[in-house]
């Protein structure tokens, strides 16, 4: 591919970018927030009020695993703070909104798409390379979907294609490289050190494997040490020792599927896996690396890649969440693989790469034809995991008005509950915590924390959660029990579906198009007496 002339990247780039700024930024409050993000949204306002993030605000706790996420001082110890300061920083300036605690995150996953555009200019100076690699990054509706939450998601994505672009870099004699390579490690782990782990012994790996002979012993050992001092202080306060059941190995096995599947399906297609298994088989099996610059790197994110799938296979939450920092890989690696197929023929580059900016056909087609596709009960036409073409969708949804389930309970509280009533939710406590001044209890907070009045409002979702030792979750029980006095509780139903989560990103529960009649509806139950007649046994 012939280099493109600088007065047509000056104005395609700018182009890209304008057209993802809309995609990432426009209507970031269409929907609240769900129950993750309300966990960071909660979490940040305390930080506001304390200076640390505190689980208990004197009315409500915070957790989603039966308290184990604090100790006696209700200090959060089970994810890193990062996210947590920069929504408190978010909603200090845009004040407590969705769209406040939204736009950093936004922010950073837009900085992605100029960042990959950046790292192949500035690295391997072939704009039209870096041009295809934004346009597949900026229209990727997975990415774009979990970059519009209140979430960790794209900083961890950003801080990957961070530490990259310094790796590739002169940080072997010079400090300012070496610094940010640091840094954007150490802020990864801050971020999510699971991503941490798998990520930087991934890239370490394959640079090993890839860039030999660019790694200076004394060098890395003092990155290496200086990383692991920044770190030091954050491995005993999230008690990182104490993490239980954060790799298990003997899920491997369970877990290659749905991994694997996982990135077939969204991030690099399995035609083109194979492809590029034939295309380096040399590499692979005789060690021989390729000469040229640019393949030789687009090697070293496949490897990426592939090792950081295979880590993944140890985790027990198999959650695609956990693969996003790879998005910007893999949106290089595509990009490439378009570039070589240029100079074979011009017209089926033009057709691939549409394919990969435009539809998810080439993810998904092969995948239905061999029967190896990931495709869950719950799953309809018009979501990702079926052929589609995910930019109408995300359109769809974004200038439509969906009947989201927190949204719905959101409103029925503000509108119906009075001051300091208190409602117990099997799911979805955590939005109404951040929504409605109501004490809220129930969720996945366990049974150490629904003990107290008797609930004035009892949500029983029409989904049954389970705890991770696949128990049903206290709050099911007590639902249960509390509805089942008649007498006590009359039931109101709601006009909208009880969706599992709402406006969650995961590509497998997220819902463009609302679901049509007949659907489960969403069932408020209020209580008809007033007393305390204390928790059910």
């Amino acid at each position: 591919m012939k280099l493109m002339p600088s007065r047509a990247c000056g104005f395609l780039f700018p182009a890209i970018l304008l057209c993802a700024s809309f995609l990432f930024l426009y209507r970031l409050d269409h929907r609240p927030l769900w129950q993750d993000e309300a966990e960071t949204a909660c979490l940040a306002g305390s930080v506001l009020e304390h200076g640390v993030p505190l689980a208990f605000d004197g009315k409500n706790f915070i957790s989603q695993e039966e308290g184990r996420e604090f100790g006696s001082d209700t200090l959060w110890r089970w994810s890193p703070w990062l996210q947590i300061y920069i929504a408190a920083g978010a909603f200090r300036v845009g004040g407590f909104t969705t769209e406040a605690g939204r736009f950093p995150c936004a922010l950073a996953g837009l900085a992605c798409v100029a960042m990959v555009f950046l790292l192949i200019r500035r690295r391997f100076e072939d704009p039209a390379w870096a041009l295809v690699a934004a346009l597949i990054l900026a229209t990727s509706v997975v990415f774009i979907l979990f970059s519009r939450q209140c979430r960790y998601y794209s900083m961890g994505a950003l801080l990957a294609t961070v530490s990259v672009h310094a790796f590739l870099g002169d940080w072997q004699s010079r400090w300012k490289p070496a610094a940010t390579l640091v840094l954007a490690l150490c802020l990864l782990f801050y971020a999510n050190y699971l991503l941490f782990f798998c990520y930087a012994g991934s890239a370490g790996l394959a640079a090993i494997l890839v860039y030999r002979n660019r790694l200076p012993l004394v060098r890395v050992s003092m990155l290496a040490c200086a990383t692991a001092l920044l770190l030091l202080p954050g491995v005993f306060l999230f008690r990182l020792g104490q993490q239980s059941g954060m790799l298990d190995f003997t899920l491997i096995f369970g877990s290659l599927g749905r991994y694997f599947s996982d990135c077939f399906q969204f991030i690099v297609p399995l035609p083109l896996v194979l492809v590029l298994l034939w295309k380096w088989r040399d590499a692979v099996l005789k060690r021989r690396l390729p000469e040229d610059p640019g393949e030789r790197f687009a090697l070293f994110l496949a490897l990426i890649i592939l090792f950081n799938v295979t880590v993944m296979l140890a985790v027990p939450q198999q959650e695609h969440r956990y693969l996003l920092h790879l998005y910007p890989l893999a949106a290089m690696l595509l990009a490439w693989v378009i570039r070589k197929l240029w100079n074979r023929q011009k017209f089926a580059a033009v057709l691939l790469g549409l394919m990969l900016a435009f539809t998810n056909w080439l993810h998904i087609l092969p995948m239905d034809w061999l029967g190896i596709v990931n495709r869950p009960w719950q799953n309809g036409p018009t979501m990702l995991t079926s052929p589609n073409i995910p930019l109408r969708l995300f359109l769809t949804e974004l200038f439509s008005d969906y009947p989201d389930v927190n949204g719905s309970l959101i409103a029925f509280f503000n509108a119906h509950a009075r001051p300091g009533d208190t409602i117990l939710t099997t799911y979805g406590d955590l939005p109404l915590q951040f929504y409605t001044g109501c004490r809220v209890i129930g969720g996945l907070q366990g049974p150490a924390l629904l003990r107290g009045k008797t609930p004035d409002w009892v949500v029983k979702r029409h989904y049954t959660r389970r705890n991770r030792e696949l128990m049903l979750n206290a709050s099911e029980s007590a639902a249960l029990e509390y509805i089942g006095r008649s007498l006590e509780y009359e039931a109101i139903t709601l006009p909208c579906p009880d969706e599992m989560y709402g406006n969650r990103a995961d590509p497998y529960y997220h819902r463009f198009i609302p679901e049509r009649e007949p659907y489960q509806h969403l069932v408020v139950y209020r209580r008809k007496v007033t007393g305390d007649e204390g928790s059910p046994p």
